[in-house]
Formats: C-alpha cells, sequence, structure tokens
C-alpha cells in the first residue's frame, strides 16, 4: 500500500519546484509574472509562455505551458509573440492561469 501516489500527467510542468509538502490542500498563492506568448492550444485549454524568472517562486526564466478554464477571463485577441503579464497559481503539479492581458 502507498501512502500517495503521483498524477499521471506529472511531465506537465517544466521545473524543479522545491516547496515543502504540508497537510494542507493547494496553495492559492497568486504569483505574478511577466511573459512572451509562444503558443495557444485552445482544444486542450492551455498556453505556453516563455516568462521572465519568477523570483518569488525561485523560478528561472522558462517556458511553461499554463493551463486556463472558463474561469479565467477571455483572452481573444491574444497571440503568439505578444509580451504579457499574467497571474496564476501552483496546484499540485498544474500551473493554472488566473489572468492575462497583453503589455
Amino acid at each position: 500500500m502507498a501512502a500517495f501516489s503521483l498524477p499521471a500527467s506529472a511531465n506537465e510542468t517544466h521545473h524543479n519546484v522545491s516547496a515543502s509538502v504540508s497537510a494542507s490542500p493547494v496553495s492559492q498563492q497568486v504569483t505574478e509574472a511577466v511573459g512572451t506568448v509562444r503558443g495557444i492550444d485552445a482544444e486542450n485549454k492551455k498556453i505556453t509562455i516563455d516568462h521572465d524568472a519568477i523570483a518569488s517562486l525561485g523560478w528561472p526564466a522558462m517556458q511553461m505551458r499554463f493551463t486556463y478554464t472558463e474561469a479565467t477571463p477571455q483572452f481573444t485577441d491574444l497571440k503568439e509573440g505578444d509580451k504579457v503579464s499574467f497571474t496564476f497559481i501552483q496546484q499540485e503539479n498544474i500551473s493554472l492561469l488566473q489572468s492575462i492581458s497583453v503589455r
């Protein structure tokens, strides 16, 4: 019997997060970042962004896929190459986009 199991989509993130694990459910800390849109996958509700370093998380600049939902404000004018400001929360191995706007 295992005490826990890893989600099947564990390869969805592209970074090593060294946050401590606690008994609390999911951290709802909203993180602000800036970057450049590299792709939009509307079918899978993913957006790929080359983001600058995020000091609050200790992350270097990198390219990541962020998930969005119906609750995410619409960004119909967004296109590849746009410079954006965005916010997200980290839910286990999913980076969930909260807001995004062209800079």
